[in-house]
């Protein structure tokens, strides 16, 4: 498997994310009073596109995963349910960090007297964020495709090179029952599950 998509959803979230907090950082200049109302937008409009992103991901993941083809699609309530659940490598729920990253990105612009490295700073964690959240829409997308093309197991499958974590390792070729693949071990896991032959 390869993660082209995924790759193709984090390149398009970070040139996002990298012009919306450009501009964020010109207005610290010229209007400080209502930078709070300026961030409380931006991250609104961050979460709709990213949810958009990450859905078009999804499909594009689910549909080329399929056996056949089909025309079902993977809809708001799928995402919104892996969004609103805790996450096991990231270790919380999206919707709730989003939150919190908001909030302590206008705590922090309000109290520094560095504001500008306060919004790189947090861009830099809102697109390690959406990089962890991009693997995550595909592994629960290829997941979603097999079960509903009725497999019942999947095999864990490495990517084998020098940077292969030790569980990644003893994951390889080991045989899942599809309802209970474990989760990647770490952020920036390109592990994958495949189809076992019958």
């Amino acid at each position: 498997m390869t993660f082209k998509h995924t790759d193709a959803a984090i390149a398009r979230i970070d040139k996002y994310l990298i012009e919306r907090f450009s501009r964020l950082k010109s207005l610290l200049a010229i209007d400080e009073i209502n930078i709070a109302g300026s961030i409380n937008e931006l991250y609104r409009e961050i979460r709709q596109y990213i949810a958009q992103v990450l859905l078009a991901l999804a499909n594009q993941v689910y549909a080329d995963t399929r056996r056949e083809e089909n025309t079902e699609r993977l809809d708001e309530d799928w995402l919104n349910e892996i969004m609103d659940g805790y996450d096991p490598v990231s270790k919380y729920v999206y919707n709730h960090e989003i939150d919190r990253r908001r909030a302590r990105l206008i705590e922090a612009v309000i109290a520094s007297d560095t504001k500008a490295k306060e919004v790189e700073a947090a861009l830099r964690g809102m697109s390690f964020m959406f990089r962890l959240y991009a693997d995550r829409i595909t592994d629960e997308a290829v997941i979603q495709a097999y079960n509903d093309d009725g497999e019942t197991y999947v095999r864990w499958v490495a990517e084998k090179d020098s940077k292969t974590c030790s569980i990644c390792r003893n994951r390889d070729g080991r045989i899942y029952e599809i309802d209970h693949v474990p989760h990647d071990p770490h952020p920036n896991c390109r592990c994958w599950r495949e189809r076992v032959p019958e």
